[in-house]
């Protein structure tokens, strides 16, 4: 301390000379002088002595510059030192001289780090090593001072800069498109970031994962638009940079060998990029610059290995491996690739060994259409003075002081410095002032330079040229409107001077055309755009000029076919009202529609060629999902093929020939003569068919390419006549690719076409009001086969394209032979020759002259009448039925034998020649069947007997020469014969001939599926031939269901109870079950009230008793049928226990993957390998143990009070459930929707299964809340992924809905609230509720008459128990919830819903009944003198969805009952109808009226009034005389007190919003109180409307006017009516309720 006071200087020398000995003593220097600056301010020293503050300064001022930055840095580290200002304080001082010693700094601390990571052991460190955190501040402030730096520092600074990243990778942000500058921040993740990419890299050393499976998920996560995945992406990459420093000391040979691959793998697969690219490749030569033996030259050796393809691209790289003399020691033969590589870069890759360039290494420009000349003049600069006072001409320049400033100008300009100012023009002014460019042109054109002119065209176009190719143009819209001001510049300088655009520089058809390849059009259009709309001011390129022309042609294209976004649109728009051009009148170019095809297609991209075809486009036309930019044409490459040519031009003139014949049938009259409503089917059916034919038709034709190139190659071996070789090429060929486009083809354009039509009608104004759902389906039958012609023409076109392409060299052989070797046999040289050729039999052998005509034969079979192979190939019947693929396809797979071969050959036969063939082969069917001991189709191998009988049987319809009545006849016995036959074996057979007939002959499906469903023959009612039928899926299970529902409520005879019984409890209890109970709903419910009504037998009851879960006493003589029970056929406990395993696994993938959706493929195809998903029963039993195993694990989780993990087996169940559903596919590929929502079924049924019988087996003690839970995952897995599902996804809700119905509280009491719950979920009820065309209403009102008449017995005993009074409550906030958001809903099934809910419900029934359309305003209701004829709301008959006329039906009650509305009944027909009401007398029933009948009666007779009185035009509503009335105020008068309450409360439900209903029951029910002159129903109506008002509100609007008009009116002298006296309460009460409802 006392030699600082002393002599400071000497203090500060000493210092210096001992940081000189070791770097590392700067820590013991800091410390000294900060006790020194510490005791300082303790001792408090005489102020003529130096201050403790003082010191560090002083330090900080030493020379040379290195010691203080040393001290400045670590000061900064300990927060002594604020080094950002201190460092800005010293470059201002200092300048350029003080920047040159921070570079030399950093470039000495940077060295000395990179000699310990190359070293081993490493050294010790020689100075004190910088932070990320400092290095980033002295890089800043180079940056921010690079102005001042001299002009040799620049590339020093840069290669400094790059040392620094590469000593720090955090330094640089590596997330995808980032465009931060590298080196100014630190890099950072969170702990949940890092603890992923630690387990992923984990996984990999530990081989649980390879490496190009980390490479692949390292590609997605980049090409992911999930910021999640790009942060997971970068941390991997900084992990495996953070890593490189403990390469040479800490890495066994295993895993350094795994890392050096991984990272070879990052530049060879371009995942790095700009600098981090150069940064990587750095590591790689400085690792091979070390020594042969040390661990980095072994890690650089591996990942070298991986790029080596891609050398060519980095010159300096190559030159510098190249001067590495033990690299080419250890791999002699890098040499030559490294020459080679220099030499492929041609001349204009540089050859200096500068490695700097590869840190900054652009990517190649995506637009190469525009290309400015090449400047060899490097701009000069003017001095700073002169430039300041161009700067400031150029910045005060305006109109009003122009030639003041021109003048100034010229004084100070000279033509050297016209590039310069060029670039600052453009640069700086130009791209961000459009208003002022007319200023800058006069300006320009007053200087008269030439050289200044030309410039400033140049530097236009450069900068258009980057804007272009930057990323940021395409992303920012700030960037975008300085493209076009640059634009709208470069036309203003040349087009509207009349100065063309050369095409060298800049050509805009092929910049369109990149912008479309590259996804680009965003900005390509604008400028294009932009640059075009100054020619409105030229007289040369102004329309109708041809060039001029030709471009909009393209754009009109673009616009038309292209499905742009709507601001592409608006430019061209724009462009052309500024043209003056009608857009519409333009006729578009084909360029982009007649390319060639290539492997990018529009739609989703065609996988190689695998069984899944179902990848096609087949989920129906939705324009809202189109991707951005997405181009709907296939793009071909810049220089396609002649073929390719030939190619897209003949298909273009198929489509042009399909257009006249598109067909619109007379049915559709008067739509089918207007043109723009045929030029809209037109536009419809072209745009179908252009999405699907190219991939289709490329398919198709490789596919049989292939096939037929291997066997006319085998088979024709020997053959020498090329022309008899191009034969058979060609028939095989183009029967092959239109079969196969055919078969591929017809369900997506079956799909996507009626999508089409809709969005082109609505287009041309045909709206769906105008055009019903019906015009739509007739449309899409009458040109599906046009359109499925058009794609197989197409495709048997290309195939001949293809053979003779495929064949080319095999016919020059045969010509050469020809020519060389006359007359000696030949042998193809490209076939291999078989050992097993000379053991055929003599048909089959190959003869060395050739092909012989009987082996021609089956190639010229191909070539056979094309009506012939049309019929073989595809179906005639364009009606879709619903088909449940349960029978093995394999039936038909296998190709004809030798005889059907030949037989194909022959004439076709008669139709008693077929009728005679088919009944002795069905004989022999018979006879064969009654011999096998299997009873299964599934179990016969493809090649057995039966399955060869059936092809036979199939090929005789199709020989037939009658093709309507051979097939319907032979159709006729079939099904004869499936009725008759006793075994499950002929049942299946029979079955799958029936469906094949359906499929290929449309008359045979109309009349067979009609006669199965519809016709009443008591031969039908054999259950296990109609459970055979709905499996293979000729049989509609809805419509049966609906059907026998009909035959059962017409005459409920025994055989066909007994029927109806065994059907449903052989579908539910067979394994896997057929349907659901929801699937036979009509049927259910009319067997429930056939056993109310006591019409039902024993084996209805029974069946009810079992579905309901009731524990009969008696032993069933079928107890696995009763669906509490599961099936167990398929198990045992080895099965169980490895299902079990299987299932926990995918638990754990689950519980550990952030996203196991990823695991979920390799699981699943592991699963399949297994055997589990492909049997029928194992699946089955796999989903059972998943729901058993899953609630018992939350069983022992709440047990042992780990409440946390409960729900975690459950959530993965509903997760894999699923993703099995998202994958599930036909593996025809013909219905993947019907396919994911069969299997989907099939699932929830076991589910179903599982919960009943634990609600069976625990009684009270069942648990609910692990199937809530359960199904709550479910419903939002499927809401996660909906937009991957399209359409289908509302089909699995709706197989929700039959589970929910299936699970209703009737049948499972302790599911009750769980079920509540799950029916009003936020994914489900509005999702139904919200549906397309209301297509989900009638699922979700089943289930809320589900829930009512579950709640009924206990809201009419009136006597609630806690947990009823909870769901009570439960139900009042749902309806409330459903009258605020879908009061439409409500509203129009008012009728069955307030049906279900008991009388004494009054507040439930008026929350429905308040329910009104949000389209009706609802009057004052306490307006005086309102009339009902006045308020214009009364007019319309209001919606009705509720089916209130079905009860009617019972007793022919509703044909008496027209009869005698329409003035034609008998005198007798009002007392009958009075008893009628009445309930048979029960002993134990404390019912006396049939409640839902006088709810049906009254609503029949009032909807019929108001229908007959509005038959009346002009005439009053409701007439007291017209039958319907009289017939209630019959019923007022005559029908006891209680019978008089049900009575009118049926009225009142009817009292609701402003319509004609609420008009007519309200004026009848003030009709009735004023004519029945009787106290007591007088009463009795005042007290069913005072009820209405006594509960909360809302309260219904047509009740309230009724009650009002009712105490207003004089007429009704209501207020001295004796009741209302004969109490004080009861005058209060009603003086209480007229003040509340009067206002």
């Amino acid at each position: 301390m006392r030699i600082w006071q002393i002599d400071p200087n000497y203090l500060t020398t000493a210092f210096r000379e001992y940081y000189e000995e070791s770097p590392l003593n700067i820590t013991r220097i800091l410390d000294v002088a900060q006790d020194l600056k510490v005791c300082d301010f303790g001792g408090r020293y005489d102020s003529g002595l130096m201050s403790g503050p003082q010191i560090l300064d002083t330090l900080l001022e030493t020379r040379p510059f290195i010691f203080a930055l040393d001290v400045a840095a670590l000061a900064s580290r300990r927060e002594y030192l604020n080094l950002d200002k201190w460092l800005a304080d010293h470059v201002t001082a200092h300048g350029a001289d003080f920047l040159h010693s921070v570079i030399t700094f950093l470039d000495m601390k940077m060295e000395t780090e990179k000699a310990t990571r190359v070293s081993d052991p490493a050294p010790e460190h020689t100075s004190m090593p910088l932070n990320p955190q400092t290095i980033t501040i002295f890089l800043r402030t180079l940056r921010n001072s690079s102005n001042l730096l001299h002009e040799s520092d620049i590339d020093y600074c840069l290669e400094v800069r790059n040392s620094c990243l590469q000593i720090h990778p955090r330094l640089m942000n590596l997330s995808p498109g980032s465009d931060s500058e590298p080196g100014f921040q630190v890099v950072s993740y969170s702990p949940e970031i890092e603890a992923e990419v630690d387990a992923i890299y984990k996984q990999m050393y530990d081989e649980h994962i390879t490496i190009d499976e980390v490479i692949a998920l390292l590609q997605r996560n980049k090409n992911s638009n999930n910021p999640r995945d790009h942060e997971i992406f970068s941390c991997m990459l900084h992990f495996l940079f953070d890593e490189y420093k403990f390469f040479q000391s800490f890495y066994p040979p295993r895993e350094l060998a795994m890392t050096g691959y991984l990272f070879g793998s990052l530049i060879q697969y371009q995942l790095v990029d700009f600098i981090p690219l150069g940064i990587a490749i750095r590591y790689v030569l400085d690792a091979l610059n070390c020594g042969p033996d040390s661990n980095l030259f072994k890690f650089g050796m591996q990942a070298l290995a991986r790029f080596e393809s891609r050398l060519s691209e980095w010159q300096p790289l190559c030159h510098a491996l190249l001067k590495i003399p033990h690299l080419l020691e250890a791999r002699p033969e890098l040499v030559s690739v490294l020459n080679r590589a220099i030499a492929s870069a041609g001349d204009g890759a540089s050859a200096s060994s500068d490695l700097r360039s590869l840190t900054t290494l652009d990517p190649p420009p995506v637009f190469t259409a525009i290309q400015p000349d090449r400047v060899e003049v490097e701009p000069e600069h003017p001095p700073e003075e002169v430039s300041d006072k161009i700067l400031f001409i150029v910045n005060n320049l305006a109109a009003n002081n122009f030639d003041a400033k021109l003048a100034e100008m010229r004084e100070q300009f000279d033509e050297k410095y016209a590039r310069w100012f060029a670039n600052y023009l453009v640069d700086q002014r130009v791209s961000t002032e459009p208003n002022n460019h007319q200023l800058y042109i006069r300006f320009l054109d007053a200087l008269d330079g030439k050289a200044l002119f030309k410039f400033v065209l140049h530097e236009t176009l450069v900068k258009s040229a980057v804007l272009l190719n930057s990323e940021k143009t395409v992303q920012l819209g700030s960037e975008r409107t300085i493209l076009k001001n640059v634009a709208s510049w470069l036309g203003s300088i040349t087009l509207a001077r009349d100065q063309p655009i050369k095409h060298r520089n800049l050509s805009f058809k092929d910049l369109l055309i990149e912008g479309y390849d590259n996804n680009r059009l965003v900005v390509a259009i604008a400028f294009v755009c932009k640059t075009l709309e100054p020619a409105s001011r030229s007289k040369v390129f102004r329309p109708p000029n041809p060039w001029l022309m030709a471009v909009i042609s393209l754009l009109a294209e673009l616009y038309h076919y292209a499905e742009l976004k709507l601001n592409p649109k608006f430019e061209i728009e724009i462009l052309c009202k500024a043209l003056d051009i009608d857009l519409d009148t333009v006729e578009a170019t084909t360029i982009l529609r007649n390319r060639p095809l290539t492997d990018t297609l529009a739609g989703p991209p065609l996988p190689d060629y695998v069984t899944d075809i179902d990848s096609l486009p087949i989920g129906g036309y939705d324009p809202t999902q189109m991707q951005a930019d997405s181009q709907v044409l296939a793009l071909g490459p810049s220089s396609p093929t002649e073929t390719q040519r030939v190619l897209g031009a003949h298909i273009e003139n198929i489509l042009q020939n399909m257009l006249p014949h598109v067909q619109i049938s007379p049915q559709l009259a008067p739509l089918h003569t207007n043109q723009s409503f045929k030029r809209a089917v037109q536009m419809a059916v072209d745009r179908a068919v252009r999405e699907i034919i190219l991939p289709v038709v490329e398919r198709s034709v490789t596919i049989a390419g292939i096939s037929t190139r291997e066997l006319v190659a085998k088979d024709y071996a020997t053959e020498l006549n090329d022309e008899k070789v191009r034969r058979a090429g060609h028939f095989m060929a183009q029967k092959l690719a239109g079969s196969l486009a055919l078969v591929t083809c017809k369900e997506p354009l079956k799909s996507n076409l009626g999508g089409h039509i809709r969005h082109y009608l609505t287009e041309y104004g045909f709206n769906e009001q105008m055009v019903p759902d019906q015009v739509f389906t007739v449309l899409v039958q009458d040109n599906l086969d046009l359109a499925c012609q058009a794609v197989e023409k197409a495709a048997m076109d290309r195939a001949l394209l293809d053979v003779d392409e495929g064949f080319a060299s095999a016919f020059e052989i045969r010509r050469r032979h020809r020519e060389t070797r006359p007359g000696q046999p030949f042998w193809d040289p490209s076939v291999t020759h078989s050992p097993f050729a000379n053991s055929l039999p003599d048909p089959l052998r190959l003869k060395p002259s050739g092909v012989q005509p009987q082996q021609a034969v089956v190639y010229e079979d191909f070539g056979l009448d094309i009506k012939r192979r049309m019929v073989a190939s595809r179906p005639g019947s364009t009606v879709s039925y619903g088909r449940n693929e349960h029978l093995p396809s394999s039936i038909y797979a296998s190709s004809p034998g030798p005889e059907q071969a030949l037989a194909g050959s022959q004439a076709f036969l008669t139709h008693q020649e077929a009728m005679d063939r088919f009944n002795a082969m069905t004989k022999n069917l018979e006879a064969v069947m009654s011999q096998l001991p299997v009873q299964s189709l599934a179990s016969l191998p493809p090649t057995h007997e039966i399955r060869n009988l059936v092809r036979q049987i199939l090929y005789l319809a199709t020989d037939s020469m009658d093709r309507h009545r051979t097939p319907l006849l032979m159709s006729q016995k079939i099904v004869q014969l499936l009725y008759k036959t006793p075994t499950q074996m002929g049942r299946e057979i029979y079955a799958a001939l029936l469906d094949q007939l359906c499929n290929n002959f449309e008359d045979v499906a109309k009349e067979a599926i009609t006669w199965l469903i519809y016709a009443e023959d008591e031969r039908k009612l054999n259950v296990p031939v109609t459970v055979t039928l709905m499996r293979s899926g000729l049989v509609n299970i809805t419509q049966e269901d609906q059907q026998l529902a009909k035959l059962l409520l017409a005459d409920p005879r025994p055989i066909l109870l007994n029927f109806a019984a065994g059907l449903i409890r052989e579908c539910l209890s067979s394994d896997p079950p057929i349907a659901s109970q929801g699937s036979f709903a009509y049927t259910l419910e009319v067997l429930t009230q056939l056993a109310q009504a006591g019409k039902a037998n024993e084996e209805v009851h029974r069946l009810l008793d079992d579905l309901r879960g009731v524990r009969r006493p008696i032993a069933q003589a079928v107890p696995d049928t009763v669906p509490g029970r599961l099936s167990v056929k398929p198990e045992t406990e080895q099965l169980r226990e490895k299902l079990f395993i299987w299932f926990q696994q995918w638990v754990n993938i689950f519980q550990r993957s952030h996203s196991p959706e990823k695991s979920f493929v390799p699981f699943i195809n592991s699963l399949t390998k297994q055997g589990i998903l492909k049997a029928e029963d194992v699946s089955s039993f796999f989903f059972r143990v998943c729901a058993e195993s899953s609630i018992n694990s939350y069983l022992k989780c709440v047990d042992a009070g780990e409440f946390g993990f409960a729900f975690q087996a459950l959530d993965a169940m509903s997760r894999l459930i699923v993703y099995i559903i998202k994958y599930h596919g036909d593996a025809s590929g013909v219905n993947n929707d019907h396919a994911k929502v069969h299997y989907f079924t099939k699932i929830l049924s076991i589910i179903v299964l599982v919960l009943a019988n634990m609600h069976e087996e625990q009684g009270p003690a069942f648990q609910q809340k692990p199937f809530f839970r359960f199904f709550s995952s479910l419903l939002n897995d499927l809401h996660s992924i909906e937009s991957s599902l399209g359409s289908v996804y509302f089909q699995l809700l709706l197989a929700m809905g039959d589970t929910f119905s299936s699970l209703q509280p009737t049948y499972f009491p302790g599911f009750a609230f769980s079920w509540m719950s799950l029916i009003s979920h936020r994914l489900f009820m509005p999702k139904l509720l919200l549906s397309e065309n209301r297509e989900g209403w009638s699922a979700f009102h089943r289930l809320l008459i589900s829930l009512f008449k579950f709640l009924s017995p206990f809201l009419k005993a009136a006597d609630l128990q806690p947990a009823s009074r909870d769901l009570y409550r439960g139900s009042l906030r749902l309806l409330l919830v459903l009258l605020h958001d879908f009061p439409e809903f409500l509203s129009e099934y008012y009728f069955t819903l307030c049906d279900a809910i008991p009388q004494r419900c009054i507040q439930l029934r008026n929350v429905v009944l308040s329910a009104f359309p949000p389209s009706v305003m609802l009057p004052d209701p306490h307006l005086r003198d309102l009339k009902f004829e006045s308020i214009t709301e009364m007019g319309p008959i209001p919606p009705i969805l509720s089916d209130f006329s079905s009860i009617l039906k019972t007793g022919e009650l509703r044909a008496y009952l027209d009869q005698y509305l329409l003035g034609r009944g008998s005198p007798s027909f009002l007392p009958s109808l009075k008893d009628r009401l009445r309930l048979p007398a029960v002993n134990d029933s404390s019912e006396t009226y049939n409640l839902s009948l006088i709810n049906s009666l009254v609503m029949y007779i009032g909807v019929s009034s108001v229908a007959q009185a509005k038959a009346r035009s002009g005439s009053v509503l409701f007439v007291p005389s017209d039958p319907g009335a009289v017939a209630l105020q019959y019923l007022a008068s005559n029908l006891d007190t209680e019978g008089q309450h049900h009575l009118l409360s049926a009225m009142v439900l009817h009292l609701r919003y402003p319509n004609a209903h609420t008009h007519w029951f309200s004026s009848l029910m003030l009709h009735l109180f004023y004519e029945v002159k009787v106290d007591r129903f007088r009463e009795v109506m005042t007290r069913i409307l005072l009820e209405r008002f006594l509960v909360y509100r809302p309260h219904p609007w047509g009740a309230l006017v009724t009650f009002v008009e009712l105490l207003r009116n004089p007429k009704y002298d209501f207020w001295n009516q004796d009741f209302i006296h004969l109490a004080p309460e009861v005058s209060f009460l009603l003086d209480s309720v007229a003040k509340s409802i009067f206002p």
